[in-house]
């Protein structure tokens, strides 16, 4: 593996997070009844933190005179707007898992590959994208709640 291909492989990495499921749910502002409207605003800094990390790994490309590729959302996504937050809860924790097998491997690959500088980055990344995942599983018993059911 080039160089090359280790920043393509970082690319690869932005563009699932700056393109994952959470991202899409952030802009498409999902349903919450107003009783829960804190917890819409929770997936909202959830959604912001993953865009932080996203600006790390824009950072290092960027200092590595790599061009940038910032994807597109899969059109599959297209099928879940105007839906309640609930719903949706599911599909976001497996989208980060997905995320956080794809940084896992792309861990391995740069450490092979000898950038240190990359794998330590995704390391870092990989505690913030997995405390995102434990986040969504201490929100969705909260959407649950009897308090908020529609």
């Amino acid at each position: 593996m080039t160089c090359q291909d280790n920043e393509i492989l970082l690319n690869n990495v932005l563009i699932q997070m700056a393109r994952s499921f959470l991202q899409y749910v952030a802009e498409c502002s999902p349903w919450v009844r107003m009783e829960s409207a804190s917890i819409g605003d929770q997936v909202n800094v959830l959604a912001e933190r993953q865009r932080q990390d996203v600006s790390e790994i824009v950072a290092l490309l960027s200092s590595r005179e790599h061009f940038i590729d910032f994807g597109s959302f899969p059109t599959e996504y297209t099928d879940q707007q105007f839906l309640a937050l609930q719903t949706l809860m599911g599909s976001l924790s497996s989208s980060q898992t997905r995320i956080l097998n794809f940084i896992r491997t792309a861990i391995v690959s740069l450490q092979t590959n000898g950038d240190s500088e990359g794998a330590d980055l995704l390391t870092v990344l990989e505690m913030h994208e997995r405390d995102i995942l434990k986040a969504f599983s201490e929100i969705a018993p909260e959407l649950k709640s009897p308090a908020i059911q529609v």
